[in-house]
């Protein structure tokens, strides 16, 4: 087993940013898992997780590789409109990206006005839209991974 193949991540969600560490080495990722782990107050349970999203930053940045990666998930017509976000870190070296639902801000908000989990409050205003989220995200994946084949440099 190489490094890589340690690293690499095995949840569907999560393949978005496997596909960034084949363009280049990251130093940062994380995910939104479908299935999270809540503490119930006696032991943990699997819960629906929230929207799906991935955060990264890598090590070595490189304007072409990004412009490519930007015009891959723009490029993307599915059932949602999906966003890349930079946050540029003041103090610190690099980038923080976020690929993200361009609603995730609105029903946050409205989960967190309900005083719910997003989950809960998606499934009272919205059932199944959480699955349809999970299965659009897949297809921004499969999507960027095309496009990003397509036009190599």
């Amino acid at each position: 087993m190489t490094d890589s193949d340690a690293s690499r991540i095995k949840h569907p969600e999560g393949e978005l940013l496997n596909i960034l560490e084949e363009l280049g080495a990251l130093a940062w990722r994380r995910y939104s898992p479908r299935i999270a782990q809540t503490w119930n107050g006696r032991k943990c349970v699997d819960t629906p997780g929230d929207l799906p999203w991935v955060g990264f930053r890598f090590a070595q940045e490189d304007d072409a590789t990004m412009k490519r990666f930007e015009a891959a998930v723009s490029s993307y017509e599915g059932l949602e409109r999906w966003l890349l976000i930079s946050h540029v870190r003041e103090s610190l070296i690099g980038t923080n990206w976020m690929i993200c639902l361009e609603r995730s801000g609105l029903i946050n908000r409205q989960a967190s006005n309900a005083n719910l989990p997003v989950w809960q409050y998606l499934e009272r205003v919205d059932p199944g839209y959480l699955d349809l989220a999970y299965e659009d995200f897949n297809g921004l994946t499969i999507h960027v991974r095309t496009s990003l084949d397509r036009h190599k440099l």
